[in-house]
């Protein structure tokens, strides 16, 4: 995809979505990300809020994790436009990953 294909992307995120760990949850449903997004001089962030190793992150050690690994799921121009993605990356890995 372009940067023109995704609505305020300033910078494409750089993990690789096609290899997440897959965490079950209470309801019966799976996340591979399940993200979460926060505002730097570069702009919104997104990163995911579940690390490579599968372990759940609150939002602080999310935030943490992202900025050592240098990890991130994409940087947008404003949170409405980092929001919209995180919502299509959803459905996304959903699809993705549904039955797995």
């Amino acid at each position: 995809m372009s940067k023109e294909e995704i609505d305020g992307i300033v910078e494409f995120g750089n993990i690789d979505l096609f290899n997440r760990p897959i965490v079950k949850n209470p309801d019966g449903s799976i996340s591979t990300v399940k993200s979460m997004s926060f505002d730097t001089d570069r702009g919104v962030v997104l990163v995911p809020t579940i690390a490579d190793d599968g372990t759940v992150m609150n939002p602080k050690d999310a935030i943490s994790y992202a900025m050592k690994n240098k990890k991130h799921l994409g940087i947008f121009k404003d949170r409405a436009s980092a929001d919209k993605y995180a919502e299509s990356l959803h459905n996304q890995q959903a699809e993705f990953y549904k039955g797995k």
